[in-house]
Protein backbone atom coordinates (compact mmCIF):
# COMPACT_ATOMS: atom_id res chain seq x y z
CA UNK A 1 0.00 0.00 0.00
CA UNK A 2 1.82 3.30 -1.05
CA UNK A 3 2.67 5.42 1.90
CA UNK A 4 1.93 9.69 2.27
CA UNK A 5 5.50 10.54 3.25
CA UNK A 6 5.24 14.47 2.60
CA UNK A 7 3.40 17.45 0.69
CA UNK A 8 4.28 21.01 0.21
CA UNK A 9 2.50 23.32 -1.81
CA UNK A 10 0.25 21.55 -4.60
CA UNK A 11 2.56 18.60 -4.63
CA UNK A 12 2.23 15.07 -2.28
CA UNK A 13 5.11 12.97 -2.00
CA UNK A 14 4.04 8.99 -1.46
CA UNK A 15 6.24 5.59 -1.64
CA UNK A 16 4.56 3.01 -3.31
CA UNK A 17 5.11 -0.51 -1.88
CA UNK A 18 7.62 -1.19 -4.91
CA UNK A 19 9.93 1.77 -3.64
CA UNK A 20 9.23 4.08 -6.07
CA UNK A 21 8.49 8.06 -4.67
CA UNK A 22 5.89 9.53 -6.99
CA UNK A 23 5.03 12.99 -6.73
CA UNK A 24 0.99 13.68 -6.85
CA UNK A 25 -0.17 17.27 -7.52
CA UNK A 26 -2.87 17.41 -4.73
CA UNK A 27 -5.02 20.43 -6.47
CA UNK A 28 -7.53 19.69 -8.88
CA UNK A 29 -7.60 22.38 -10.85
CA UNK A 30 -4.57 23.18 -12.80
CA UNK A 31 -1.95 25.39 -11.47
CA UNK A 32 1.56 27.06 -12.54
CA UNK A 33 4.45 24.70 -10.01
CA UNK A 34 6.51 27.39 -8.09
CA UNK A 35 10.32 27.86 -7.92
CA UNK A 36 9.54 26.69 -4.19
CA UNK A 37 8.02 23.73 -5.12
CA UNK A 38 10.87 22.13 -7.49
CA UNK A 39 13.12 23.20 -4.71
CA UNK A 40 10.74 21.57 -1.70
CA UNK A 41 10.27 18.32 -4.10
CA UNK A 42 14.64 17.78 -4.44
CA UNK A 43 14.85 18.65 -0.48
CA UNK A 44 12.04 15.61 -0.26
CA UNK A 45 14.15 13.34 -2.96
CA UNK A 46 17.53 14.01 -1.67
CA UNK A 47 16.08 12.73 2.57
CA UNK A 48 14.24 10.02 0.70
CA UNK A 49 17.91 8.84 -0.61
CA UNK A 50 19.42 9.74 2.91
CA UNK A 51 17.33 7.88 4.12
CA UNK A 52 17.02 4.49 2.16
CA UNK A 53 20.44 4.68 1.25
CA UNK A 54 19.58 3.83 -3.16
CA UNK A 55 19.02 5.22 -5.96
CA UNK A 56 15.63 7.09 -6.60
CA UNK A 57 13.11 5.96 -9.04
CA UNK A 58 10.59 8.63 -9.18
CA UNK A 59 7.19 9.10 -10.77
CA UNK A 60 5.90 12.59 -11.25
CA UNK A 61 2.39 12.85 -11.94
CA UNK A 62 1.76 16.37 -14.35
CA UNK A 63 -1.93 15.70 -14.49
CA UNK A 64 -2.90 18.92 -13.10
CA UNK A 65 0.79 20.93 -13.52
CA UNK A 66 -0.03 23.89 -16.27
CA UNK A 67 3.39 25.43 -16.06
CA UNK A 68 6.33 26.37 -14.20
CA UNK A 69 6.86 29.66 -13.21
CA UNK A 70 9.39 32.00 -15.05
CA UNK A 71 11.99 31.32 -11.76
CA UNK A 72 11.29 27.72 -11.61
CA UNK A 73 12.06 27.41 -15.34
CA UNK A 74 15.95 29.79 -14.77
CA UNK A 75 16.25 27.22 -11.70
CA UNK A 76 15.85 24.14 -14.43
CA UNK A 77 18.40 25.37 -16.31
CA UNK A 78 20.83 26.34 -13.47
CA UNK A 79 23.76 23.78 -12.19
CA UNK A 80 22.24 23.43 -9.18
CA UNK A 81 19.20 21.83 -10.73
CA UNK A 82 21.49 18.96 -11.81
CA UNK A 83 22.03 18.25 -7.95
CA UNK A 84 20.07 14.81 -8.08
CA UNK A 85 21.80 13.62 -11.21
CA UNK A 86 24.10 11.26 -8.72
CA UNK A 87 21.43 9.74 -6.60
CA UNK A 88 18.51 8.95 -9.53
CA UNK A 89 17.91 6.02 -11.39
CA UNK A 90 15.63 7.80 -13.95
CA UNK A 91 12.46 9.99 -13.72
CA UNK A 92 8.92 8.95 -15.61
CA UNK A 93 6.27 11.80 -16.18
CA UNK A 94 2.85 10.61 -16.15
CA UNK A 95 0.84 12.72 -18.45
CA UNK A 96 -2.46 11.19 -19.19
CA UNK A 97 -3.70 14.30 -21.26
CA UNK A 98 -2.69 16.83 -24.09
CA UNK A 99 -1.80 19.75 -21.43
CA UNK A 100 0.19 17.65 -19.53
CA UNK A 101 1.80 15.72 -22.59
CA UNK A 102 2.75 19.64 -23.59
CA UNK A 103 3.98 20.20 -20.19
CA UNK A 104 6.36 16.76 -19.69
CA UNK A 105 7.49 17.54 -23.46
CA UNK A 106 9.10 20.58 -22.42
CA UNK A 107 10.70 19.65 -19.67
CA UNK A 108 12.02 16.47 -21.40
CA UNK A 109 13.54 18.70 -23.98
CA UNK A 110 14.93 21.84 -22.31
CA UNK A 111 15.96 20.14 -18.95
CA UNK A 112 17.88 17.30 -19.48
CA UNK A 113 19.79 15.29 -16.70
CA UNK A 114 22.25 12.48 -16.62
CA UNK A 115 19.51 9.94 -16.24
CA UNK A 116 16.63 8.51 -17.92
CA UNK A 117 13.45 10.02 -18.14
CA UNK A 118 10.99 9.31 -20.16
CA UNK A 119 7.21 10.67 -20.80
CA UNK A 120 4.25 8.46 -20.24
CA UNK A 121 0.20 8.14 -21.07
CA UNK A 122 -0.40 5.05 -18.77
CA UNK A 123 0.46 4.80 -15.24
CA UNK A 124 1.21 1.12 -14.87
CA UNK A 125 3.48 1.32 -18.01
CA UNK A 126 5.38 4.05 -16.38
CA UNK A 127 5.93 2.05 -13.22
CA UNK A 128 7.00 -0.81 -15.21
CA UNK A 129 9.67 0.94 -17.33
CA UNK A 130 10.78 2.45 -13.84
CA UNK A 131 11.57 -0.87 -12.35
CA UNK A 132 13.48 -2.60 -15.22
CA UNK A 133 16.06 0.08 -14.76
CA UNK A 134 19.24 -1.05 -13.67
CA UNK A 135 20.78 1.06 -10.44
Amino acid sequence: MAKKIDEFGQLEYWVLDNGILELRPSSVSAKELSLEEVLYAQKVQKAYHQQHKKKLRVLARLDNISNLSKEARVFGKSPESKALNDIMVGIALLAPNTISRMIGSMLLTVYRQDYPAKLFKNREEAIAWLLNLED
